[in-house]
Order: structure tokens, then sequence, then C-alpha cells
């Protein structure tokens, strides 16, 4: 069992009796973390730690629990609903699992990308090859990178890809994404739980955004049941399969070609089990699947393994997620592998999503 699995499975109320013993450690260590976030927040609101301003548009998109809430394909969409309407943007994210240690690290200065995966991470390097023409950039301080992208490509709007809980910097815009089934997690503080911050954080949100919505108007989740404030306007989103493209020759496939094909998938992602949904959603036959922890660096003795695994499934595709894409040279494989391009749909309220986005 993973790391990851394994800690899922000691916060979880279906715990083994043998967990209990970490789980009431994890408790009293979310205090400690509990009152280092209340300080956290008094020093910044007391002017301790200054929050910074930028001469551009800063637009927040993050959430209050660990792993996934489809934060990326949100940066996404608003990055390209800002270049479709005259606007110079550009994504400033952390770079996390990149081994870069420079304060700033250009992914992508809008014409070409120029750092590997490896270096700058593979989210920011995912981010640039889908977006091509905006600038990418990593560091852990988002004024730094934020000047650096406004002086060298004349941008004029920074999107903040999970920047929720950067206090340093000011932000026009604070997009908060709530998984629509588990928007809290187990209601818990890290690492008893799944929330980076108390609930009551949520108030500094201008804009909820309630992500993996069923789209049917038939279910009830936790998100439904949810109090928020009325001054925050709530807006209703789900994810679709949108395509697929062969990492070998770049050929763009229709997701129907997926009905009825047997696959084999494999990602490292914060929510794998979503990855599988969303390829049984679309109607393929999945022989094979195969979860590893988000941000897996692979070796050549997993995908030699993925693919004596697949073969033995009868498995005739392999499919990956667009975030491990960027790791994956397709050389490796004998059979094709093709990866899976997820978009964000608005299912409610999007004229006042596009309203927020562009407003000045």
């Amino acid at each position: 069992m993973g790391l990851d699995a394994l800690y899922y499975r000691i916060i979880s109320p279906r715990r083994k009796f043998y967990h209990v013993p970490l789980h009431l450690l994890f408790r009293v260590v979310s205090i400690v973390y509990r009152l280092g976030l209340r300080l956290n927040r008094l020093a910044y609101g007391g002017g301790i730690f200054p929050t910074r301003c930028l001469p551009g548009r800063v637009i927040s998109v993050g959430n209050l629990t660990l792993g996934g809430t489809g934060k990326t394909p949100m940066v996404l969409m608003i990055a390209g609903i800002l270049r479709d309407n005259g606007l110079k943007p550009a994504v400033l994210s952390r770079g996390y699992g990149g081994i870069s240690q420079e304060k700033v690290n250009v992914v992508c200065d809008g014409q070409q990308i120029l750092l590997s995966a490896e270096v700058a991470g593979d989210e920011p390097v995912m981010i640039a090859k889908r977006l091509k023409n905006i600038p990418v950039l990593t560091g852990k301080d988002r004024w730094l990178t934020g000047n650096y992208a406004m002086q060298h490509f004349g941008v004029d709007t920074l999107i903040l890809d999970d920047g929720f809980q950067h206090l340093a910097l000011s932000r026009d815009l604070n997009i908060l994404l709530l998984d629509q089934k588990e928007p809290l997690g187990n209601g818990h503080l890290f690492p008893a739980g799944e929330l980076r911050e108390p609930v009551k954080e949520s108030h500094r949100a201008d804009l909820i955004c309630l992500t993996r919505c069923s789209g049917n108007g038939n279910s009830c989740s936790q998100g439904d049941m949810l109090e928020f404030p009325s001054n925050i306007p709530v807006i209703k989103t789900a994810l679709r399969l949108e395509s697929l493209i062969r990492l070998d020759n770049h050929e763009t496939i229709s997701a129907e070609f997926l009905r009825d094909q047997p696959v084999a998938a494999f990602c490292g992602i914060a929510k794998p089990g979503d990855f599988r949904d969303t390829l049984e959603t679309a109607k393929a036959r999945v022989v094979f699947f195969r979860a590893f922890p988000d941000h897996h660096r692979y070796s050549a003795e997993d995908f030699k393994t993925l693919e004596q695994e697949a073969r033995k499934a009868g498995a005739e595709y392999i499919l990956v997620s667009e975030k491990d894409s960027v790791k994956i040279d397709p050389s490796v494989f004998s059979l094709p592998v093709l990866k899976v391009i997820i978009e964000v749909e608005i299912l409610e309220g999007q004229e006042v999503f596009t309203k927020l986005i562009l407003e000045q």
C-alpha cells in the first residue's frame, strides 16, 4: 500500500482498529497546526507579515482541502477566457514537484516551453503545453514571479494556480473550489483530515465554485447542503472528457472513440478514482488500471510493468492523464499512448462567472 492510500485509510471513519493510535496522534498534531494557522493569519492581519500588491489584476484559484478539486482545468479555462477577450494573462504556480531552486522559473515565455517537468513540476509544464502562447512561471514568491511576468512579458492579468492560502500577495478575485461530493473532506484539519484551513476561512472567497457536479439535477450531495455567505456567488461545474491526443504523432481523437474500447490506464494524480470514473463515463472498457501517488516520478521499470499488465489484460491502448503525459516518452511503449483532455463545463452561473473573470 502506498503512503497516500495509507494516510487516507487512517483518517477515514472506516479506519481499522490498529490505525486508531495514529489517528489520535494526527488529531493532536492538527491542534498545533490550527494554532499555527491562526498565528499566521494574525501576523498578516496585523501587518507583521506584509501582503504586497501588483500593478496588474490578480485572480487566485484555490481550495480548502488537500488533493484535487479541478484547480488546473479551471486555471486553463480562465486563461483562455482572458486571452480570447483581448487581455494578456500569465499563470503563476509554486512549481510543486520540480527540482529547481531558482526564485523565478520561466516555464513558458509565451512562445516556447523552456523547462522540463522534472525541473519545473508536472502541472506548470502541462499548463504551458495546453496554453502555448501564455507565459507560465513558477516560484515560491508569487509577488516576485508576478513582477517578472509583468516586466518581461507585458501581461496585465496574473492567475495564481493554488493560491487561496498564499496570503503574501493581494488578489482582486479569490475563487474557492469545493468538491461537490466531499467539499470538506472528513471535516478535520490536516493531518487528522483533509482541510488545509478551517471552514470559516471560506469567507475570503469572492466566488465559490462547486466542482464535479453530476449535472443531472437529481442527486443531492454534501455541496448542496452547505450554507455559504449570501454575498458570495456560487456556481456549479463539471469535468468532461473533451478529446484524446496520441503522444507519438499528436493526432487529436474524438472522445467517442473510447466507446467499448479495451483500454489500460494509469495516473499519478490526487484523485485517481475520478480519472477512472471519467473514462468509464465515456464508455471505455477499462481492463487494467493503476494508480500512483500524486506527482509520481515514473521509472523505466514502471513503464515496463505497465506495458506488460496492459497487454496481459487485452488492452489496445494506454490512457494517461494530461498531467502525467508531460513525464512520458511514448517510444517506451509499443502500445499507442493517448492523453486524456479534460475540460470544465459550467452547469450553473455562467453569466456571473464570466462577468467576474472579465471585470476590471
